[in-house]
């Protein structure tokens, strides 16, 4: 399906709402006929909210092209601050939705160069890369915002060699930063490969290891609290500024409008528990931003040899690194009935570590603020068991803070 041109824009919502699947299904067929193409099915795949400014959903769609089927990733995007030039879009009653296909997003231009073997064959050229075929695999996508796409090379040199964060240019040039300064201060990031400014194409060195949540599954060693305190210690240490705030991304009244909408019974009680959570106060130091089981790449004796995702590090509150690092530990071990009791132990035993140095209440209430932000994710992957996961959570934010 070819990228189709932008047509007379409609009124941007006052509001990102919510479209119904009939005005979704219209808008991804109304735009495959732009483009010369026939929608035959369509199902979403993932919702993202950014409240008070956007709503996505991509979903997989098959085509009829050309007496052909194709299997693609079609989104539609409500956008309360307008459209890029170059965006398609379409009106759905009063509302202006832009409509695409994956790699087209208008918001990434670096995109569609990221996921051509032929194009990243010539950036790895241009880096000095080992020669050979190259073979892409795209590990994260979130519309408008950041895609991840993991580089291989098979040649005389072969294996995984980098990879390649696409963004919006501004934040990538942002992103570059901030891996020099925590490269400089010798914490474990990637490297700093390359940067392609006007595409927003960040490079970056793959660093191999087992993640903590892969630890766990495994039963390999996992790392000593005294390793995490000081990985916190150093990141503080570090002086790494960000042009986000930390305490932003982390604040839990931004999922209040979502979850209510999701469990509008429970709307009152969200609130009051967001708020409670967001009455946080301590000194300004470097923090990760994001920290969760994920993030953290292990050697086999359980060291910390690599952090992933530094895209948020900026100067924040080292209460909500550890928080988020409790209520993920515990949430993986949900996921997983195999290793329930194990990553609540560690949990438990990170928790006791951190709450020596932020203090039980602040600690108490970060936690409680990472369990309500992911209260929203079984949604935006749209789980079939999403509305039970999202109670559930909000359940364990209302236990940590003494609600139940």
């Amino acid at each position: 399906m070819a990228e189709p041109t932008s047509p007379h824009a409609a009124r941007v919502a006052s509001e990102p709402s919510a479209l119904t699947p009939a005005q979704e299904r219209s808008l991804l067929s109304t735009a495959a006929s732009a483009a010369g193409g026939r929608l035959l099915s369509s199902q979403a795949r993932s919702v993202h909210h950014r409240s008070g400014r956007s709503r996505s959903v991509v979903h997989e769609a098959v085509l009829a092209v050309d007496e052909q089927r194709l299997e693609v990733l079609l989104v539609t995007h409500v956008d309360l601050r307008g459209y890029p030039d170059g965006a398609f879009v379409l009106s759905a009653g009063d509302l202006a939705v832009a409509v695409w296909r994956f790699p087209l997003d208008p918001y990434l231009p670096g995109l569609a160069s990221a996921v051509s073997s032929e194009r990243v064959r010539q950036l790895l050229d241009e880096l000095g890369a080992p020669p050979g075929e190259v073979t892409l695999r795209t590990r994260a996508y979130r519309p408008t915002r950041r895609a991840v796409v993991e580089v291989r090379v098979h040649g005389p040199v072969s294996g995984r060699v980098l990879y390649l964060k696409v963004l919006p240019p501004r934040r990538a040039r942002s992103v570059a930063r901030r891996h020099r300064q925590l490269t400089g201060a010798g914490l474990p990031v990637p490297g700093l490969v390359g940067l392609a400014e006007q595409q927003g194409i960040v490079a970056i060195e793959a660093l191999g290891g087992p993640t903590i949540a892969e630890a766990l599954r495994s039963g390999a060693p996992l790392p000593t609290t005294a390793a995490l305190l000081d990985l916190s210690a150093r990141f503080a240490a570090s002086g790494v500024q960000g042009s986000r705030d930390p305490r932003a991304f982390a604040d839990p009244v931004r999922h209040v409008e979502l979850l209510s909408e999701l469990l509008p019974a429970r709307a009152e009680e969200i609130a009051e528990l967001a708020s409670c959570a967001a009455d946080l106060d301590a000194p300004l130091v470097g923090v990760h931003g994001d920290l969760h089981p994920g993030q953290l790449l292990l050697g086999p004796d359980g060291a910390i040899t690599g952090v992933l995702d530094v895209d948020g590090a900026g100067q924040g509150y080292l209460a909500h690194d550890a928080g988020n690092l409790i209520a993920h530990l515990a949430a993986t071990g949900e996921l997983d009935p195999t290793i329930t009791a194990g990553a609540a132990r560690y949990a438990r035993q990170v928790q006791d570590a951190y709450a020596e140095v932020v203090g039980a209440d602040a600690l108490a209430r970060a936690t409680a603020a990472s369990w309500l932000g992911l209260a929203t994710s079984a949604h935006r992957a749209q789980e079939p068991t999403w509305r039970d996961q999202v109670g559930h959570r909000i359940d364990r934010a209302a236990s940590v803070l003494g609600r139940r």
